[in-house]
C-alpha cells in the first residue's frame, strides 16, 4: 500500500494533470521494469517530464499494471473529454451571441484542466478530432483497467457498498485491491463534475438496449450454471449494462453534446429496434416459404401417380 498509489488521485484533485500523467507513465513503464535497480540511487527517478498527454495509451498494455495508476489514467482521460464537451457546449450557446474574444473567455471558464486551455477558441473540427481520440483512449484504458482488476467498475457504480471499510492487505486483481483503489480515488471521481454522469449515461443506454434480452439470458444454461444465478432480473440487467457500457460510450458522448429533447441515443435505439424487427420478420417469412415448398414437394405426384 505504497504512497505512489495515493498520489495520482491527489494530483487530479489539485489539477496537476500533466504531473499526474508523467507520474503514471514513469511507474507503468519504468517502475514496473523488473531490471530496474531500486538500490542504485544514481538511476533516474520520476524523470519523465511533459510527456504527450494526448498520445496513444498502448504503452499501458500489460497485465501487471497497477490498478491504482489505471484508475487515475481513466479519470484523467475522462476529465479531458469532459472539458472538450464543455467547450463545445459553450460555443454552441455563445458563439452566435457574443464577440469572438468573449466566447473564447467563456470557454476558458467552462474547463477545469490546465491542459485543456489550449483548446479554447480552436476550430470545431480540431476539437472533434481530439474528442474522438480521447474516446478511443478511454475505452482502451478501461480495457487495461479491467485486465488489472475486474471488480473496480462495479464498485465505482455502487460506492456506498464498498467505502465503509478499508482492507489491510490485498493481492493483485482481488476484491480487496479494488476496494482499496476505490477508497483512494473516489473523492477525485466525485469531484470531477460530469465524469460519473457520463458513465451513468452510457450504462443507462446499454441498459435500455439490453432490457429485452434479460428474460432469455435467465433461461439459458450459462446463467443457470454459473455463479450469480440467484440474481433478480433487475440485478442481472444492472450487471449487463455495466459490462456493456463501453460499447455505448460514444453514444453517451453524443447525448452530452446534444441540446435538443430527443437524444441521439434514443434515435439510434429506435433504429436498431426497427432493423431487428425487420430482420426477424424476414427470417420468419423465409422459414414460412421453405415450409410451403416442402409441403408442395410432398403433395406433388410423380409420373406413376404416387408422390415423388
Amino acid at each position: 500500500m505504497g504512497l505512489r498509489d495515493l498520489i495520482p488521485a491527489l494530483m487530479l484533485q489539485l489539477d496537476l494533470d500533466q504531473d499526474c500523467y508523467d507520474f503514471i507513465k514513469w511507474w507503468e513503464k519504468v517502475g514496473e521494469d523488473s531490471h530496474y535497480d531500486w538500490g542504485d540511487t544514481d538511476l533516474p527517478y520520476l524523470d519523465i517530464k511533459d510527456a504527450n498527454i494526448f498520445e496513444d495509451v498502448s504503452w499501458m498494455k500489460s497485465k501487471y499494471g497497477s490498478v491504482h495508476q489505471r484508475t487515475a489514467m481513466l479519470l484523467l482521460k475522462l476529465k479531458l473529454l469532459i472539458d472538450i464537451i464543455n467547450i463545445k457546449l459553450t460555443r454552441k450557446v455563445t458563439a452566435s451571441r457574443l464577440p469572438v474574444e468573449l466566447w473564447r473567455r467563456a470557454e476558458l471558464d467552462a474547463i477545469r484542466s490546465p491542459v485543456s486551455k489550449q483548446w479554447a477558441g480552436k476550430p470545431y473540427q480540431d476539437l472533434t478530432a481530439t474528442q474522438q481520440e480521447l474516446e478511443e483512449q478511454i475505452k482502451y484504458t478501461a480495457r487495461y483497467l479491467q485486465d488489472s482488476n475486474q471488480n473496480f467498475m462495479q464498485m465505482l457504480f455502487e460506492p456506498e457498498d464498498y467505502l465503509g471499510e478499508r482492507p489491510n492487505a490485498y493481492s493483485p486483481g482481488s476484491y480487496e485491491e479494488a476496494q482499496l483503489a476505490l477508497s483512494y480515488s473516489y473523492a477525485a471521481w466525485w469531484e470531477h463534475i460530469g465524469v460519473l454522469e457520463l458513465l451513468d449515461s452510457a450504462k443507462a443506454i446499454a441498459g435500455r438496449d439490453s432490457e429485452s434480452e434479460i428474460a432469455d439470458m435467465m433461461k439459458g444454461e450459462t446463467f443457470k450454471t454459473h455463479p450469480g444465478s440467484d440474481r433478480t432480473k433487475e440485478e442481472l440487467l444492472a450487471d449487463v449494462s455495466r459490462n456493456r457500457l463501453w460499447g455505448y460510450f460514444d453514444e453517451a458522448v453524443e447525448d452530452a453534446l446534444y441540446l435538443g429533447e430527443v437524444k441521439p441515443s434514443q434515435v439510434n435505439q429506435e433504429r436498431r429496434h426497427a432493423l431487428w424487427e425487420q430482420a426477424v420478420a424476414e427470417e420468419e417469412a423465409f422459414n414460412e416459404s421453405d415450409f410451403d415448398e416442402e409441403e408442395l414437394d410432398e403433395s406433388d405426384p410423380g409420373e406413376d401417380g404416387f408422390n415423388a
